[in-house]
């Protein structure tokens, strides 16, 4: 994380870090002293990092993982949390999920990154882009979809990858094995989604993924070079904000 931390902070580049909350009760105090600066974006990844479609109608259990994480990582960094990205993420995110959702909205939540796999919970994710949950009845609960691949899978972790290619750049010819890997595999996403004038580009890391392949997270300097030059770099709420005050967007 501190690695990670570091890269942003050397080239003024906002970053969203979506915490799992029991990581807080192990190493809170060491989190906020990486963490807790303006230029860092601080919002939920649940409490314990669950399935939470298998979570079901169980209120209790997605009152913990959503309600309970919300308030202890607001307690801990002294902001406010509006914003969630669902472990593992789904092909359809939580389209007729409207229990989730529920207790989600309660919760206070306001926009999720639920929505990050492709076809039949495949990777990678495709380039889908936000939409509002207006047919599960919250019209004002956004979906801030993620792209492309996980790192974790992207380098090694198991996990189904679709067949043939439905990203408009091909797969890797090989696994990456390091930091320049992990960035050829990324950067064609900048350049597309640039000519593509699509309204963002957010793909999927895992601090403890990026420190397995380079220490000093050598790939996402890189990739923050990368795109410095192509597009705008900002934070997961700073859209969620935009898109309220461009609602066209969507």
């Amino acid at each position: 994380m501190r690695a990670v931390a570091e890269v942003h902070l050397q080239r003024n580049a906002p970053a969203s870090f979506f915490l799992v909350a029991k990581m807080l009760e192990l190493c809170g105090p060491e989190l906020l002293a990486i963490l807790d600066n303006p230029l860092f974006d601080i919002q939920s990844h649940t409490y314990t990092h669950p399935n939470l479609k298998e979570l079901g109608e169980d209120r209790a259990a997605l009152q913990y993982e959503l309600g309970d994480a919300k308030k202890l990582i607001e307690d801990t960094f002294g902001r406010a949390v509006n914003g969630l990205t669902a472990p593992g993420g789904y092909t359809d995110g939580f389209r007729g999920q409207p229990a989730v959702l529920e207790v989600m909205w309660e919760a206070g939540y306001r926009y999720v990154r639920s929505v990050g796999k492709g076809p039949n919970d495949a990777l990678p994710a495709l380039l889908e882009q936000p939409f509002w949950y207006a047919q599960d009845g919250f019209p004002d609960l956004l979906e801030t979809p993620s792209h492309a691949w996980h790192d974790n899978i992207l380098t090694g972790q198991p996990a189904t990858v679709h067949w043939p290619p439905l990203l408009p750049w091909p797969y890797p010819t090989a696994m990456p094995r390091d930091a320049q890997g992990v960035y050829e595999a990324y950067a064609p996403g900048i350049d597309y989604c640039t000519r593509q004038d699509l309204l963002y580009y957010m793909p999927i890391f895992h601090p403890w993924s990026i420190y397995r392949i380079d220490k000093q997270a050598a790939q996402i300097g890189l990739l923050l070079d990368h795109a410095s030059q192509k597009m705008e770099m900002t934070s997961c709420n700073h859209i969620y904000q935009h898109i309220l005050q461009h609602p066209d967007l969507v």
